[in-house]
């Protein structure tokens, strides 16, 4: 991967990513060429989204347009968040099903193969309201089946530890077995965030380095600041 090229955002919601050249320039190739290499390498779920990436170009620029959001954040990334918003809500989720287990147990349920080559099912999920609880029964220490009250599965709710140290020899100096590691969430319905993947600023360095533009920098517009960028 090349390295990254400074970025000069001109835009609160940008939907382009442009580079000014000399009027000499193949803009049409240029543009053609960022396009392929982004869709290369953006994730592939059905496909849309990298079908969706348009080339941009005239006498002295050339670039991406993506007209689709989500395209943005795959590229800069979001800070995890716990989803509050889902409150009381039923979620369908698609998740991945590598071993068969998920078909097997609901062999009625759609599924998909992604276009990167993973095999999902569709599954449904309630998201409880926040300080909602639930009856259960468990076994006291007697062994005996007692009745109490467990959070449902609401956003923010207590969630399973799924991350402990592993102690010595194997695990890190100083820890302890079983001791909660770092970056254990421990709450429910959080999202982990998306790492930035910068398919679209690589993309155009890659172009630069491929066509021999000497000091790069990729503008991010939406449409008034576009024309004004291309115009100035």
């Amino acid at each position: 991967m090349p390295e990254l090229l400074p970025e000069i955002n001109l835009a609160e919601r940008p939907d382009r990513i442009v580079m000014l050249v000399d009027e000499e320039s193949d803009t049409e190739e240029l543009a053609s060429f960022a396009v392929e290499v982004a869709r290369s390498r953006m994730p592939k779920v059905t496909g849309a989204m990298a079908k969706s990436l348009q080339s941009i170009y005239g006498d002295n620029y050339f670039g991406i347009y993506f007209p689709d959001r989500k395209t943005w954040f795959l590229e800069q990334g979001i800070k995890p968040f716990t989803m509050n918003a889902l409150q009381g809500k039923t979620i369908p989720m698609w998740i991945d099903d590598p071993m068969g287990s998920e078909r097997k147990a609901n062999p009625k349920a759609e599924r998909r193969r992604t276009a990167d080559g993973r095999e999902q099912v569709l599954i449904f999920r309630r998201v409880g309201k926040k300080g909602e609880r639930k009856r259960v029964i468990r076994r006291g220490k007697d062994g005996l089946p007692r009745p109490t009250t467990v959070p449902v599965s609401y956003p923010g709710a207590p969630g399973r530890i799924t991350r402990r140290e592993m102690g010595p020899p194997l695990g890190r100096a100083g820890k302890v077995a079983g001791q909660i590691a770092k970056g254990n969430v421990g709450v429910r319905w959080r999202h982990p965030g998306i790492v930035a993947r910068q398919f679209l600023n690589s993309a155009m360095a890659q172009t630069a380095i491929e066509f021999g533009i000497e000091s790069a920098q990729v503008y991010l517009t939406d449409n008034a600041s576009f024309f004004s960028l291309i115009r100035s």
